[in-house]
C-alpha cells in the first residue's frame, strides 16, 4: 500500500507539472488539441523506447483478453479527449478541470455496481470529500448547459473507463514486479494511442517548433502515468484517484511558486477568497485520504 501511495503522489505532481506547461504551450499556439495531437506523437516514441528497454525482462500476453483491453484503452482515451475539449465549448477550463474531479464518484459507483466491490462507511466518507474537495478546488459556480453536463459525463465515463483498463493490463502481467510491469503497460498504452493520434497528425501539420514545445509536458506527463498505471496496481484504481485528487493541492503550492517567481502568465493572480476555498479543500482533500487508508 505505502508503495501505491507513493506513486500516486509522484503522478499527482508531475500531472500537475504537466498542466504548467500545457498552459506555456497553449498560450504560444493558442491551440489545446494541437498539444494533444502533437504531444501524442512525441509518447508514441517514448512508448516504443519504453518497449524497447523493457521487453528483455516482461512477458506482454499475446492474448485476447489483453489487446482487447488496449483496444478499449486507446478507444476511452480518445472518445475522453474529444468529449472534454467539446465540453470546453461549454464550460470554463478552471471549472472543467475541477468538475473532472467527479471521476471519483463515477468509478465508485462502477466498483459497487459493475464489479461487485463493496465500499464500506469511511470510504463512502472519504469519496464524497475527496470529490467535493476535488470540484470546490477552483469552481467559481453558476449554471451549467445541458450539452456541457453530457459532455462532462461522457468525458467522466471516459475516463474511468480507461483507468480500469489499464489497471487490469498490468494485473495480465505475470511476474510481481509491479513497477516493471507498469512501465511496460504505459509502453504499449501510448505506442498504440499514439499510433492512432498519428492519423491526425498529419492533418493538423505539425510544425518542429510545435513538437519541441510540446516535449516537456510530454515528459511529464508521460513519466507521471507510468506512476499511475503502478499506484493503480498497487492500490485500486478509487484509492488511486483519491490520492491523485491531491494534484488539485499541488496545483495551488505550484501557483504560489509561479507567482512568487513572476510567472503570473501561468499563473492567474487570485482573492483572497478564492485561496481560503482552496485551503478548506485541501484539508478535506486530506482527511479524504486518511479515511480511506484507515478504511483500508
Amino acid at each position: 500500500m505505502f508503495f501505491g501511495i507513493l506513486a500516486g503522489f509522484f503522478s499527482a505532481f508531475l500531472q500537475s507539472t504537466s498542466y504548467v506547461f500545457s498552459r506555456r504551450f497553449v498560450l504560444k499556439h493558442h491551440d489545446p488539441g494541437l498539444l494533444v495531437v502533437c504531444s501524442q506523437a512525441v509518447m508514441c516514441l517514448f512508448g516504443l523506447i519504453t518497449l524497447a528497454a523493457t521487453l528483455p525482462f516482461v512477458q506482454i500476453p499475446v492474448t485476447g483478453e489483453f489487446f482487447t483491453l488496449l483496444a478499449v484503452f486507446v478507444a476511452a482515451s480518445n472518445i475522453g479527449y474529444f468529449c472534454f475539449f467539446r465540453a470546453l465549448r461549454e464550460i470554463e477550463a478552471s471549472r472543467l478541470s475541477s468538475l473532472l474531479g467527479l471521476k471519483i464518484v463515477v468509478l465508485a459507483i462502477v466498483s459497487v455496481t459493475l464489479l461487485h466491490q463493496p465500499l464500506h462507511g469511511l470510504q463512502y466518507l472519504a469519496v464524497l470529500l475527496s470529490a467535493v474537495a476535488a470540484v470546490g478546488m477552483n469552481f467559481t459556480g453558476g449554471p451549467l448547459t445541458r450539452r456541457g453536463c453530457l459532455f462532462l459525463l461522457l468525458t467522466l465515463l471516459s475516463y474511468a473507463a480507461a483507468d480500469l483498463v489499464e489497471t487490469r493490463m498490468i494485473q495480465l502481467l505475470p511476474g510481481d514486479r509491479l513497477f516493471l510491469n507498469s512501465i511496460a503497460v504505459t509502453g504499449v498504452a501510448f505506442t498504440a494511442l499514439g499510433a492512432v493520434s498519428s492519423l491526425a497528425f498529419f492533418r493538423i501539420k505539425c510544425s518542429r517548433a510545435c513538437l519541441i514545445d510540446a516535449v516537456p509536458y510530454a515528459v511529464a506527463w508521460y513519466l507521471a502515468m507510468i506512476f499511475l498505471f503502478a499506484s493503480f496496481g498497487a492500490i485500486g484504481v478509487l484509492f488511486g484517484n483519491i490520492i491523485q485528487a491531491s494534484r488539485g493541492l499541488i496545483s495551488v503550492l505550484l501557483g504560489v511558486l509561479l507567482l512568487k517567481a513572476g510567472l503570473d502568465q501561468l499563473e492567474p493572480r487570485v482573492g483572497a477568497k478564492a485561496w481560503i476555498r482552496r485551503t478548506i479543500m485541501a484539508v478535506l482533500m486530506l482527511a479524504a485520504m486518511t479515511l480511506y487508508s484507515l478504511a483500508k
